[in-house]
């Protein structure tokens, strides 16, 4: 046990009295042996987006071993919970004790998959998501955490981490009381940039499937990623409720809505169990339930996730009423965004259900659950806490049943009363520690969830609300064009022009930001954005009195407040006004206590005055907020109370660098040189903390140059604005290649392309690293001459390489050398076996070679180990299948044809993908029926074209091209009049579907190609989690028209 992490340790064995453990909850860390999927390979190619500077993870296995993980276990009297910092700093798993059963899943294997953002990602237990999508970047890397035991009895897990690319922190505090029957989590989340930040925050929890589970959550409908409508409990007479009743359709993400409710769970029927969470409706408006499905589709990943635990759902709890995907953004769900210096905190409450048989309200008090039949109501009510209140019954305005209750945690209490038939009641317990109304049960609510279809998204407002939704996901590109586009629509519309300043500030354009911002304030001297984004603009270009005169004017706008306050604390603070810097960081904390960045700013004010009791007061109040608070171990180590081995056990996550780096940045911008260059000195090696010190320990700067220079740029990912300034600086004296190449990535990822090509260009053939050139090629992907050489300097460089082989395989790919591709493919595959993308390449080329064969018996013995949404083994297996099917057709070869096309309906599981309910066979049946045609089997084509025309595509699912397909062959069969209904029918129901529109127009012989074309120019790139519809058998769909026009 490292005791430097650890506040008021605690070691105490599990096998304690009941009697000790009604005193006190137990904490403690031990080493947890667990069969193991270890995941590895970190790529050290520069991913530009989202996610950038994080890197991905291309290694996984098919085979465990052992490896001892580290776990804080944390226990009373009633439950158990382990807590993984180790793996994301996620709760592994929860027991409820006296039955043994599980409320929270625990995985008794760690099986990572290429699930997450950056791939590795682990079932089960609870998972934290916080900034811009799921699966946080730390989801399966170790974090930052603290261990304590609390005066209260109750003891604390503490885990936390930095978001790079936002630069904001979150934490959570598990926290089990001593005498209770729930765990706590606190999850509290600063935005300490002085800027807007995308917000995404939900809590993941799993849960076993089987038992009869039945999930309990308040609300008449459900919406989708991308703002779908459905309904709930009850869809199309089915009760979706139950887990066994979604035997249907694909993939299920029900966010359920409208009810103003603080609770949710599900109940294992045949178990007499269930898991229960209880928020403020505020804290967590938002409920989902995920299921993989339970048709192979989903089912398939029981065993890729664990080895013997079983299938798994997911009960989430969001800030926001949806995960939202790209195409929420036309629905009344759209996306948020995190205002500078703000603040969330959430506290959330799990526990266990005990023979309740369901649950129609909970509280951190107890659980109530409501059965009827007829006029006999049975009450039942499990404590959580030691009870002690009134229980009361209400109907008709009076008081039916009253009774004082007293009961342990756990215990279950069960009243039988008689009621009025069809009389509304009540059940008040503890003056509304728990209430059930009948009249109203689940509290529902009638908020608007279709869009406003006055809204028009081509206007300048709606441009810059489509500028503003893209901005909230972090496509700050594609936003800055919306925003232009608005801009040329209405060059005088203020919040546009505010959003362009911003954008240009966010890219480092700070001349073109400042003629924005000029312009807007020309408008309204008293706007709050336009004045805060002058006062950042000003700050930056070392005007303080223009900025301050900005900052001055935000403030006096209650959302920019705080911020502004804190920003004018900064300017005297380098000016060494210690007065001034005070007065106004307790004007911020006036409107937000929780500013995290004033709180820091207070403590070192303090120190630097010799205040060492308020500096320690604001410090206890810093960690009171964060435990993780890596800020407040330093204002520790420069008042020595904290020595630099102790300051340096506190930081655990996977990147120390970036901690270090971020912690000197804070300090550098408070005008704290000296305590910089001390945090930098501390740092593990790495190029961008040597050519910070380079920067700034100037008696030491040649020794740290070259110290830099010297280091590998493998994994080196500058991604901080501060950078830029501080690598031209060095540029200027030294021309080395690596600095060039630094900054390059910091334009790259801001979106500034042609300073990046430039910067690239620049270093010339200098660089010896293979990765500096694939990098190029991604760079240079549109010149085409730029992106050759820079393969083949890779190539030259290391032509063992995985990586660079990868890229010259999908460089012949793309360019139709489907020889050279197959050959080298098939080496590489040799050579790295589970990397199954090489064979998914190499069945591509063999098909490019119109070896259909080869690719059908490759794939049918290929075995692929998947990631979440993947289709493209048994999407190359199909397509083979039917372009195997379209030869035989040219050939004349019927019989051959119509084999293909019914093979072309296998699902191999060892390709990674599950048939799920629903498959559109209708193009490989059309090729069978044209088949037997062809052959004068006129009867078994009839058969088989009635079987088409009976398809139905179910309404969870987009219509596509092979609807064609269907109205032929409701034509060959004599019902064309039901053809005509069935295309009316689809275009009524997807009125913004293109392929319809294809569909429509080929039917009636009314230009198609045109519509092709427009079909071709929306491309088809899909945003992650993004619902946006592409056709994927298009292609092939148009071949086989062909074939039969050629044939006729």
């Amino acid at each position: 046990m490292n005791s430097k992490r650890i506040i008021f340790v605690v070691l105490i064995s599990i096998a304690m009295s009941t009697s000790t453990f009604s005193q006190n909850a137990t904490i403690k860390e031990e080493k947890l042996t667990m069969k193991t999927y270890m995941f590895s390979d970190p790529s050290p190619l520069p991913q530009i987006g989202r996610l950038y500077p994080y890197f991905r993870f291309d290694g996984y296995t098919a085979k465990g071993e052992d490896k001892a993980w580290n776990m804080v276990v944390l226990e009373n009297e009633y439950i158990k919970v382990f807590v993984c910092p180790d793996i994301g700093g996620k709760i592994w798993g929860a027991i409820e004790k006296s039955t043994g059963k599980e409320f929270m899943y625990y995985n008794h294997v760690v099986k990572f998959r290429d699930v997450a953002m950056r791939g590795a990602w682990t079932s089960g237990g609870l998972e934290y998501n916080f900034g811009d999508i799921g699966h946080i970047p730390t989801c399966a890397t170790p974090v930052d955490y603290r261990i304590k035991e609390n005066e209260d009895g109750s003891v604390s897990c503490i885990v936390g981490a930095l978001d790079l690319p936002s630069r904001t922190n979150w934490n959570v505090e598990i926290r089990l009381p001593k005498d209770k029957a729930y765990f706590e989590t606190k999850a509290t989340w600063f935005n300490n940039s002085n800027v807007p930040v995308t917000y995404y925050h939900w809590m993941n929890a799993a849960a076993k499937a089987k038992g009869n589970l039945e999930f309990l959550y308040p609300g008449n409908k459900r919406i989708g990623h991308g703002g779908e409508i459905g309904e709930w409990p009850i869809d199309n007479g089915r009760e979706i409720s139950f887990y066994e009743n979604n035997n249907f359709g694909v993939y299920k993400s029900y966010h359920v809505i409208n009810a103003y409710s603080d609770y949710f769970g599900g109940y294992y029927h045949d178990d007499d169990f269930g898991f229960g969470h209880y928020s403020l409706y505020d804290d967590k408006p938002g409920k989902k339930i995920w299921i993989w499905g339970l048709s192979d589709q989903g089912m398939i990943w029981e065993d890729l996730l664990t080895d013997s635990d079983g299938q798994y759902i997911e009960y989430q709890s969001g800030k926001l009423f949806n995960q939202a995907a790209a195409s929420s953004t036309y629905t009344p769900f759209k996306h948020r965004e995190f205002s500078p210096q703000d603040t969330d905190v959430m506290n959330e409450y799990w526990f266990p259900l005990k023979e309740t048989k369901g649950m129609v309200a909970a509280s951190q008090h107890g659980v109530l659950n409501i059965e009827q039949s007829g006029n006999k109501v049975t009450l039942f009510l499990s404590a959580l806490q030691n009870l002690d209140d009134d229980l009361v019954v209400t109907s008709q305005g009076k008081i039916i049943f009253n009774k004082k209750v007293k009961a342990t945690p756990l215990q279950l209490i069960t009243e039988t009363i008689t009621i009025d038939n069809g009389s509304v009641f009540e059940v008040n317990f503890g003056k509304n520690k728990l209430y059930y109304n009948s009249k109203n049960p689940n509290n529902s609510v009638d908020r608007p969830i279709k869009p406003n279809e006055d809204f028009n998204m081509e206007t300048a407002y709606g441009l810059y609300v489509e500028g503003l939704e893209l901005e909230k996901q972090r496509r700050y590109p594609e936003a800055l064009q919306a925003y232009v586009k608005s801009h040329e629509k209405e060059p005088g519309f203020v919040p546009t022009i505010n959003r362009l300043a911003l954008s240009h500030y966010r890219i480092m354009q700070y001349q073109k930001a400042l003629e924005y911002t000029q312009k807007a304030l020309a408008v309204d001297t008293y706007d709050g954005l336009a004045n805060y984004n002058y006062g950042l603009i000003y700050a930056i270009l070392g005007n303080t009195n223009e900025a301050k005169s900005g900052f001055s004017i935000a403030s006096q706008d209650v959302a920019y407040r705080s911020s502004a306050y804190t920003e004018l604390a900064k300017l005297f603070l380098n000016e060494k006004n210690f007065d001034k810097a005070k007065t106004y960081l307790e004007k911020a904390l006036h409107f937000n206590i929780f500013n995290m960045s004033a709180l820091e700013m207070q403590a070192f004010i303090y120190r630097k005055e010799k205040d060492s009791v308020s500096a320690h007061s604001k410090l206890e109040t810093i960690t009171q907020l964060d435990a993780t608070n890596i800020f407040a171990d330093a204002e520790l180590l420069f008042l020595k109370q904290k020595s630099e081995a102790e300051f340096n056990a506190q930081i655990t996550n996977e990147l120390p660098y970036e901690t270090y780096l971020e912690l000197a940045l804070k300090y550098l911008a408070l005008g704290a040189q000296d305590e910089a260059v001390t945090l930098l000195k501390l740092a593990p090696k790495q190029p961008i903390v040597a050519l910070w010190l380079a920067h700034l320990d100037t008696e030491n700067t040649t020794a740290h140059l070259q110290e830099a220079l010297k280091l590998p740029v493998d994994l080196v990912f500058p991604h901080r604005v501060e950078s830029v300034t501080m690598l031209n600086e060095l540029i200027d004296k030294n021309s080395h290649w690596k600095l060039k190449y630094f900054v390059a990535l910091i334009y790259w990822n801001k979106g500034l392309i042609e300073e990046a090509k430039s910067m690239f260009a620049k270093c010339g053939d200098e660089p010896g690293t293979s990765l500096f050139y694939l990098a190029k090629t991604k760079l240079f992907v549109d010149e085409e001459n730029a992106a050759e050489e820079a393969l083949q300097r890779a190539y030259s460089i290391d032509p063992n390489d995985w990586r660079v082989n990868m890229a010259l395989i999908e460089d012949y790919l793309a360019k139709h050398k489907f020889g050279e591709a197959a050959k080298k493919a098939k080496t590489f595959l040799k050579l790295y076996p589970e990397k199954s993308l090489f064979g998914m390449h190499y069945a591509k080329a063999v098909m490019g070679l119109k070896q259909y064969d080869t690719c059908i018996d490759f794939l049918n013995a290929f075995n692929v180990l998947p990631y979440e949404g993947a289709t493209i083994g048994r999407t190359m297996y199909h397509d083979a299948c039917i372009k195997a099917a379209f030869d035989a057709l040219q050939k004349g070869n019927y019989k051959k044809a119509i084999d293909y096309a019914k093979q072309a309906k296998l699902w191999p599981k060892n390709l990674g993908v599950g048939k799920h309910y629903d498959v559109d066979e209708r193009l490989d049946n059309f090729i069978i029926a044209y088949g037997l045609e062809q052959m004068h089997k006129k009867s078994k084509a009839e058969q088989v074209y009635k079987t088409i025309a009976g398809h139905r595509t179910p309404k969870y699912l987009n219509e596509s091209t092979k609807l064609y397909l269907q109205l032929i062959a409701l034509g060959k069969i004599g019902m064309t009049k039901d053809a005509e209904q069935l295309l009316n029918k689809a275009l009524q129901h997807e009125k913004n579907n293109q392929y319809l529109k294809w569909v429509e127009a080929k039917y009636k012989n009314k230009n198609p190609e045109k519509v092709m074309q427009e079909i071709m120019a929306a491309g088809t790139e899909v945003q992650v989690y993004d619902t946006k519809f592409v056709d994927t058998e298009f292609e092939l769909l148009i071949d086989f028209l062909t074939i039969i026009k050629n044939n006729n």
